[in-house]
């Protein structure tokens, strides 16, 4: 009989006893099926199955996440329980549905999928990563980086050789030193995607962590290229183990990069990467996963290498991540963990006693590392509580370790059961090790244990000095909110006596990067940067640096731009009001109408200036500058400036007023205080700003702060013209909001608290039908809406210090982080 195999089926030829020829045709499909009508099962062929195990483990992984989110499970774990369910361990001990769901014939399939999916997240988690931030961050914390591995690889090293010794255990030191690398190291890649979702990532903690693992990638690299190299057993196959890797090294920084900067160039600001650059892109990942291998590095560092050659940020980065990481992320990696948890079978476990054995001493290693963080710590004037935290963040485990388990027992280097014990120990300790930081980590807590820094002390108006410069935080989204800013800093009256010192900063929403940054725009080394990757900076800072060259008084520009989500942007410009001891903080409202928002970014902005409110250490400006006239040069008709202060009372009302004292003084200005005097406020109890009762000393105290800066303001050149004060007598609130509309005039801008401290005029009674009291207050909102003035005066809305009641509603994680660089320049 003759065999061979012809298009879909194989041919068997044969001869019967009679010479007569039998030919028969067995259909071999493999692929696809012809349908359940013509008898077809659809599990016996690669497409359906495939399909359906597409459905049914990103159902399940999404199902899992949705049921273990209030316990900050991480996505990675929810998918390997679900693998873990759908493998050996549970329903995969029914034969019948192993079969017909995992067909052997269908198993490579799931695994090349499994194993594209975590080569793509290693390629975008390197897009993501800047290499000279890391690099800079990594040199000036070095000791985390080194001391708290080296000590949890000692322990595990030793444990494991004293105590775990399996019967189907392999008998290399190879094995166990192998495995106390894997559990002892810390991946950049796994840190950044738990920081990400815990929203850790703008804290100062997590940048230490982040700037931690990427000097424990350098070693684990270092020494994944060492092994290869020293046990090739062939002189020969050495040094052509040698070359190769370095000549993949030249090719990287040589020739990739410098062709990746090129593309970076030649994109046209606002236009997006040619569609071809992108494919090309996403082939050579592939390739340059399979030349790692090749060469016999491990498959991971090859899109870790062309990831950390594409420049971070906009243009290439950011829109390689925009079309490309949901698929990956969503899509394709969930087949990787879940590959992991089939491979995972629990129902096999041989001895517990080892498996408990091999728990502790992953255990003590984590344990030792927790501790020698925290020992560490204390070299860089860190809080020893915050060193521990830091030693959990270190702890955290994810698809490095699993990728490297796998590779382990692939290579055979451990047995099954032991592979299953360290799976198992990666879904725990992470599992636990998450919720932990999320409950340990505060919010306003600062890292360092100096008081160099900043003191506990409010920074205000009020109480800054009218003799030193006078220091002012203003942030920008993008180009329109430069006019009316400006126009708001030069009426704030800058004089040699107290000039202007203004930090700018450009919020910038984090896309197509891993790591926050907060970058102060004045070495030639960072414009270059920004140039490429943020030009908009830099028209945004020439347009404030003219300002201060034409303003009629002392103008300092420090030009800054911050890289961070949303929900974590107001970190770095909290902590930079803290260290430069700012008393005032200007930023812009989500819904000026010069700005060019969508419907996304509007919201985002809004929730940003929420978290200001709840956290800021000093005293915070929102502008409302709806289709104003504020920075019109074009308005040369008035010959003063009129600015409008309405004051209700307390701590918000009186910085407003202390601003206006101070804009006073300024040559052209003329500034109107509007003071209503509430005649029932006795009939109410007051409250304090922070929402709790007060005693009648206090409210006492409160009504004498609020006298004595109203006769200071009267004292300003009453009389002369440039400052009027009226009192507005009113019997309560709704009465105070008749008055406003009937206060109608030519101002330029209008000033106002937001927090007001009778109760009759509380935000939560009267606000139910004004869309913004809770961003502006009651009077804020009437002052900004199209009821007063029609809307064409400017809104100055301030407010004294955080809000509590916001606070406590708000996510704490996102703790106040300084940059590396004010942290090692303070040291």
């Amino acid at each position: 009989m003759e065999e061979s195999a012809r298009g879909n089926g194989t041919v068997y030829i044969s001869y019967d006893s009679e010479g007569k020829v039998e030919i028969c045709v067995k259909n071999d499909r493999n692929v696809g099926s012809y349908g359940v009508f013509v008898g077809d099962n659809p599990f016996d062929f690669a497409l359906p199955a495939t399909l359906f195990q597409i459905i049914v483990i990103i159902t399940l992984s999404q199902s899992l996440h949705f049921l273990l989110r209030p316990l900050q499970t991480p996505k990675f774990i929810c998918s390997v329980l679900g693998g873990i369910l759908l493998g050996p361990s549970f329903l995969g001990r029914s034969e019948i549905y192993w079969k017909a769901l995992f067909p052997a014939r269908q198993s490579d399939v799931l695994i090349v999928m499994s194993i594209v999916g975590a080569i793509y997240f290693l390629f975008f988690v390197a897009v993501k990563m800047d290499l000279l931030m890391t690099v800079r961050a990594a040199k000036s914390t070095w000791l985390l980086g080194i001391v708290p591995f080296v000590a949890s690889f000692l322990v595990m090293s030793i444990l494991l050789n004293l105590f775990y010794s399996p019967t189907n255990f392999p008998p290399l030191i190879a094995s166990r030193l192998s495995i106390s690398t894997t559990m002892a190291v810390t991946n950049f890649p796994v840190l950044t995607e738990a920081l990400s979702e815990l929203n850790l990532m703008a804290t100062e903690l997590g940048q230490l962590a982040m700037s931690s693992a990427s000097f424990n990638d350098c070693i684990q690299f270092s020494l994944i290229i060492t092994h290869h190299i020293v046990f090739t057993e062939q002189l020969k196959f050495q040094v052509l183990a040698v070359v190769s890797c370095i000549l993949f090294t030249v090719f990287c920084f040589y020739v990739l990069k410098p062709m990746m900067k090129m593309i970076a160039r030649n994109t046209p600001y606002g236009k997006q990467v040619k569609q071809i650059y992108v494919v090309l892109i996403l082939l050579g990942v592939l390739i340059m996963s399979g030349i790692t291998d090749m060469i016999g590095v491990t498959f991971m560092i090859g899109p870790l290498m062309l990831g950390l050659m594409i420049p971070s940020g906009p243009p290439l980065g950011t829109i390689l991540v925009e079309k490309c990481e949901i698929i990956i992320s969503d899509f394709l990696l969930p087949f990787f963990f879940a590959f992991v948890g089939m491979t995972t079978n629990l129902a096999s476990l041989h001895s517990w006693k080892e498996f408990l054995i091999l728990q502790f001493i992953v255990l003590a290693g984590d344990a030792t590392k927790v501790v020698a963080c925290a020992l560490v710590s204390m070299v860089y004037n860190i809080k020893p509580k915050h060193g521990t935290v830091l030693g959990l963040m270190m702890n955290i485990k994810g698809i490095t370790q699993l990728i490297a388990l796998t590779k382990l027992k692939n290579n055979k280097l451990m047995d099954e059961d032991t592979y299953s014990h360290l799976v198992i120990c990666v879904v725990v300790t992470t599992a636990i090790v998450t919720p932990l930081i999320k409950n340990l980590y505060k919010r306003l807590h600062r890292v360092l244990n100096s008081s160099c820094l900043y003191d506990e002390k409010m920074r205000t108006i009020q109480n800054s000095s009218r003799n030193l410069e006078f220091r002012i935080i203003t942030c920008v989204h993008n180009e329109g909110n430069v006019r009316g800013i400006t126009a708001l800093l030069e009426v704030c009256n800058p004089v040699p006596e107290s000039p202007l010192s203004v930090y700018v900063i450009h919020l910038v929403e984090l896309l197509g990067k891993s790591a926050p940054i907060l970058l102060p725009i004045n070495h030639k080394q960072n414009k270059k940067f920004l140039s490429v990757n943020y030009p908009d900076t830099n028209h945004i800072m020439r347009a404030f640096e003219n300002y201060a060259s034409n303003s009629y008084g002392p103008v300092i520009i420090l030009p800054y731009v911050n890289v961070a989500p949303y929900k974590s942007m107001h970190d770095a410009v909290i902590n930079l009001a803290q260290d430069r001891m700012a008393p005032f903080i200007i930023i812009p409202f989500h819904e000026n109408d010069h700005v060019d928002l969508n419907g996304h970014v509007s919201t985002a902005i809004r929730k940003l200036n929420t978290r200001f409110q709840a956290c800021v250490p000093c005293t915070l400006g929102i502008l409302v500058d709806r289709y104003s006239r504020l920075g019109d040069s074009n308005d040369n008709v008035k010959s003063y400036f009129h600015v409008g202060v309405f004051f209700i009372g307390g701590a918000d009302d009186r910085e407003a007023l202390a601003l206006g004292i101070r804009m006073s003084e300024r040559e052209n200005m003329k500034v109107s205080l509007f003071r209503f005097v509430v005649l029932n406020r006795k009939e109410y109890e007051s409250k304090s700003l922070s929402g709790g009762e007060v005693s009648l000393d206090e409210e006492a105290q409160e009504e004498m702060l609020d006298e004595s800066l109203i006769d200071e303001f009267k004292g300003m050149k009453f009389g002369i013209g440039n400052v009027c004060c009226y009192e507005v007598v009113v019997d309560d609130g709704v009465e105070v909001l008749s008055a406003i509309r009937g206060l109608e005039g030519d101002y330029d801008l209008v000033m106002v608290g937001r927090r007001h401290n009778i109760e009759s005029l509380k935000d939560e009674e009267m606000g139910n039908f004004i869309e913004n009291v809770q961003i502006l207050g009651i009077f804020g909102d009437m002052l900004s809406s199209t009821e007063f003035c029609i809307g064409m005066v400017p809104v100055l809305v301030t407010q004294c210090g955080g809000d509590k009641r916001v606070s406590n509603k708000l996510d704490r994680l996102g703790s106040v982080n300084v940059s590396q660089r004010s942290l090692m320049s303070n040291k």
